[in-house]
Parts: C-alpha cells; sequence; structure tokens
C-alpha cells in the first residue's frame, strides 16, 4: 500500500521514502530500490519462469537421442524415413516450379486444443490436403522461394512440422509428455522451414564434417511483420549459418519476405550488417546459447562461426532439396 511520501514493497515490507510523489494504491510485484541509490541492471534471468520452465526443471539433462534412421536393408525392405508418410493430392507432379502453388489458397484447419497434446494444424490447398513439407514447392519463383512458419517471432512455445505424422501437420513438441517450449526466451524472428528440402541423415558434409539431421531446412526470417503458425510466404535467402547441433549438421538459412519494408535494401548477408547492424551475430549467439537453460552444452558452428553469403546459401538448398528429390522418388516407385 502506498501513501503520501511513502512506498510498501508487498513481496519484502521494506520501505522507502520517495521525494515530493503523491501515490495512489497499488501493488509493486518488485523490489523498488532508494531513490539515492545506484541504478540495478537486473540480471538476464530476472524473471517469473513459465509453466514449461517449471516443469522441465525437474528433468533429467540427458543428451537427445535421435530416432534410429532405417536404411534399406539386405533383405532389400525399404525401410527409408520417407516411407510412412501418407501423402495428400500433390499440387504438383514433382518439385518442379510450374506456378500452380498459391500460398493464398492454402487452408489450414486445426484440430484438438491449443496448448493440448492433441492440437494440430493440417494443410489443403485448392480443397485438396497436401502435405505442407512434400507439397508445396520450395521455389516460389526462379530467384525467390517458400517459407512455412513454424514459431511466430516474439513467442516461445515449440511448434514444429511433424515429420513422422500422416500429412505432415504442425503440432507442440513434447518431451516426456510436456508440451515445450523455449526456456531461453521468446524467439527473436520468424522461425520454420522450406519445404521440399531434406538434411539427409546419411550425408556427411564435406564443408561442416557432421551429418545432416533428418528435418527440413530451417528458416530464420528476419523481417519486421510476425508471421502466423502455419503461414507461408515468398521469400530472398540471404545467408546460412552452419550450426553444429549434437553433432548433426543443423543449417540454419536467413531470409527476408518479399513483401518487407526493408527488402528493396537486403539482397545479400552483407546488406543484413548495413540495414540491420548487430543482427547477424545476435542471432548467432541465440542459437548458440538457447539449450544452455535446458541443462545442455552450448551449440557449436562450423566455417569458422561466418554467415555464408546467398551464392553459397543457395547451393545448401539446391543440396538439401536434391536429397528430398531423391528420397521422393524412391517412396514414389514403391507406390
Amino acid at each position: 500500500r502506498l501513501g503520501h511520501g511513502r512506498v510498501r514493497c508487498a513481496a519484502s515490507h521494506q520501505q522507502w521514502t520517495v521525494r515530493n510523489t503523491q501515490f495512489s494504491s497499488f501493488t509493486f510485484l518488485a523490489t523498488l530500490p532508494s531513490i539515492d541509490s545506484p541504478p540495478r541492471i537486473m540480471p538476464k534471468t530476472a524473471r517469473e519462469p513459465s509453466v514449461a520452465e517449471v516443469k522441465f526443471a525437474i528433468e533429467p539433462s540427458a543428451k537427445r537421442t535421435k530416432d534410429k534412421i532405417d536404411t534399406p536393408g539386405k533383405d532389400g525392405g525399404e525401410k527409408h524415413p520417407l516411407k510412412s508418410i501418407q501423402r495428400g493430392n500433390s499440387v504438383l507432379d514433382l518439385c518442379v516450379y510450374k506456378g500452380d502453388f498459391d500460398h493464398a489458397k492454402l487452408d489450414p484447419s486445426q484440430t484438438g486444443l491449443l496448448k493440448s497434446l492433441e492440437y494440430r494444424i493440417n494443410f489443403s490447398h485448392r480443397e485438396k490436403k497436401i502435405s505442407p513439407w512434400h507439397d508445396i514447392p520450395y521455389r516460389a519463383s526462379p530467384d525467390t522461394f517458400h517459407m512455412m512458419c513454424e514459431i511466430p517471432k516474439w513467442t516461445r512455445a515449440k511448434f514444429e512440422i511433424a515429420t513422422k505424422e500422416p500429412g505432415n501437420p504442425i503440432k507442440q513438441d513434447t518431451k516426456k509428455g510436456v508440451l515445450r517450449e523455449y526456456k531461453h526466451g521468446d524467439m527473436l524472428f520468424n522461425y520454420g522451414f522450406m519445404p521440399q528440402t531434406w538434411e539427409d541423415p546419411c550425408h556427411v558434409s564435406e564443408d561442416t564434417g557432421f551429418k545432416g539431421d533428418d528435418d527440413p531446412l530451417d528458416m530464420v526470417e528476419i523481417g519486421c511483420r510476425q508471421m502466423r503458425c502455419g503461414q507461408v510466404c515468398e521469400v530472398k535467402v540471404l545467408g546460412v549459418l552452419a550450426m553444429i547441433d549434437d553433432d548433426e549438421t543443423d543449417w540454419k538459412v536467413f531470409c527476408i519476405r518479399t513483401d518487407d519494408p526493408l527488402a528493396p535494401q537486403i539482397n545479400d548477408v552483407e546488406d543484413i550488417d548495413k540495414e540491420l547492424p548487430g543482427l547477424i551475430n545476435t542471432m548467432r549467439e541465440w542459437f548458440r546459447e538457447y539449450k544452455v537453460a535446458e541443462g545442455k552444452p552450448l551449440n557449436k558452428f562450423a566455417l569458422g562461426e561466418k554467415c555464408m553469403d546467398r551464392e553459397y546459401t543457395e547451393k545448401v538448398i539446391e543440396e538439401t532439396h536434391g536429397f528430398w528429390k531423391a528420397a521422393e522418388a524412391r517412396l514414389r516407385s514403391h507406390e
């Protein structure tokens, strides 16, 4: 309770004199220092933990174990990881840009309750069920690409494409039956994936020395607008970081929406530093540190931790698209 000239902290019941100030009644949730004291800089972690953090605090900090990736056996049985994925009616024949995909015609449908284990976002295009991973073309035009947002900027719920579920809906990731959120804090960017790409876990990159992580390419959209979970947009790719996560190559592709106000000025990695100085370093450190809050070590980066340019990035995209295309062709040959 606050009266004339005095402040009472509800948490500690300590009092401070505030000079020449008349207050009404309200409650402080944090300590208010004396006006004569030097300003205090609160530590980065000085905030109320989220529900996910409280639940995760009791879990052991064990290293993540990846699902074993089956490969064709000597008996000739096909056990490729894409084999179990049921397809919808594709909007194109096979991963060649045809201009017949319109992201405005993409229709997401939600099932289950938000913040529940059953929650899913499924997709259809022109009234046909599709897989957002397999049926959306990776190229939006000869010079641009498609990205689907999984985690909007300024949020922390860990939504992701379900690569092993029929139709590949978006769901919130779980750990030991608990919905996951980023304990490190909110995303500083729109985070998602590029359709029709695949980081092959059987391929060891010559540039990084590590195998792929068995997922589509991760996309980091640096524009000013917050995207929606499940939204598809056309982007220009700008650069890429070669992150090493659990001894796997996990490329992080920097991009910007073609309709972003800064898009005309940003066309390559050096333009990011000109228009948004400090952004690359901030993003690199976010990716380096975000798992420490879960009791895991810092992530590492190959290629001297450099954010490579657009030309190199497009080579990574074409390589991972090639891995997807080969896997897709093997799958279709067995249909």
